[in-house]
């Protein structure tokens, strides 16, 4: 069996949802299509689709096979029209992950200007408050925030330290006096984040200017998404640590209100990351080299807290 020919075989019966339609479009008979399907099943050892009379669809195994089997055919592609001096535009699927937060505040609207440069690329976005492996999930770059460590992992810086703020409902503060003073978050109920793989919660080390102050209590509330401790606090049930991106609709919609502002959390650089061992295709390379350009000028990810503040002490926009 010619494996590259079965799976262009596969990939276009999956894509036509037809094997008659797939053979019309590779010119050959329709048995010959079955059994390359067929001879594939059986040297993978796994059933890749269920056929029946009235349909066809994929099976667990197929939709996984599937979606790697067109990734490798477009590569192919790619490196080919490479190698023969094609100066084609980047094209095929192109799975991206982020945060939660930062795929739906910052990148998501970026994408149109992405689109537009790139109309050839079908971009893929994951948006996920828990870090996925890349490799085993099929994902071709990630944008995430810290220091990367896995050394399997090739890394772009795409912003600089990010500050975080902390926010609160205009009603939990009627309820809440606060003075402008850091100590009084020992009595404040605070809603944190922990990081689901070690269990460990977010530090809450303040900074202002040259003055720190690390507030040891724990706090009241644990989410493991700051999708979660932002919708909490907007409830009335605490003050949460949150990016100014991630809020900044909120504070303008009154929901929420910066606390402290004069005092941030630093948080870690934004990088681009990509796995090592895969081959680094056109389709790769534009979405890394945009992102770096966007991400570098967003003004998003330049707010500060203290931005954010002016939209109710001043009553102006930023």
């Amino acid at each position: 069996m010619d494996k590259l020919t079965a799976m262009l075989t596969f990939s276009t019966v999956v894509e036509l949802a037809s094997f008659s339609r797939a053979a019309d479009a590779l010119g050959i008979p329709k048995a010959r299509i079955s059994q390359r399907v067929s001879d594939l099943e059986n040297a993978l050892g796994v059933r890749l689709l269920h056929r029946t009379t009235r349909a066809l669809s994929l099976t667990v195994d197929g939709m996984a096979y599937a979606e790697r089997c067109k990734q490798i055919l477009e590569d192919l592609q790619e490196l080919e029209m490479r190698v023969s001096g094609s100066t084609s535009s980047p094209k095929g699927r192109l799975r991206v992950e982020t945060h939660t937060s930062f795929g739906r505040w910052v990148l998501s609207s970026k994408l149109i200007e992405f689109r537009r440069l790139y109309p050839l690329i079908q971009v893929r976005l994951g948006a996920h408050h828990q870090t996925r492996n890349m490799i085993e999930e099929g994902i071709d770059c990630a944008i995430r925030g810290g220091f990367i460590e896995d050394s399997s992992l090739i890394a772009h810086r795409v912003a600089i330290n990010t500050a975080a703020g902390l926010y609160a409902s205009p009603k939990y503060l009627e309820r809440f006096n606060l003075a402008n003073d850091p100590t009084d978050l020992d009595r404040a109920d605070l809603i944190g984040w922990f990081d689901p793989r070690s269990n460990a919660p977010w530090p809450w080390l303040l900074c202002s200017g040259a003055s720190e102050f690390n507030l040891k209590r724990p706090p009241t509330l644990l989410f493991d998404d700051p999708e979660s401790a932002v919708v909490a606090a907007t409830m009335g049930a605490g003050i949460t640590i949150a990016l100014p991106f991630a809020v900044e609709r909120l504070v303008r919609q009154r929901q929420l209100v910066p606390v402290l502002p004069t005092w941030q959390l630093n948080l870690n650089p934004v990088h681009i990351v990509y796995p090592a061992s895969r081959q680094f295709s056109g389709r790769v390379r534009a979405f890394v080299d945009w992102a770096i350009e966007t991400m570098k000028n967003s003004a998003e990810l330049q707010r500060s807290p203290l931005d954010l503040s002016m939209i109710i002490d001043e009553g102006r926009s930023i």
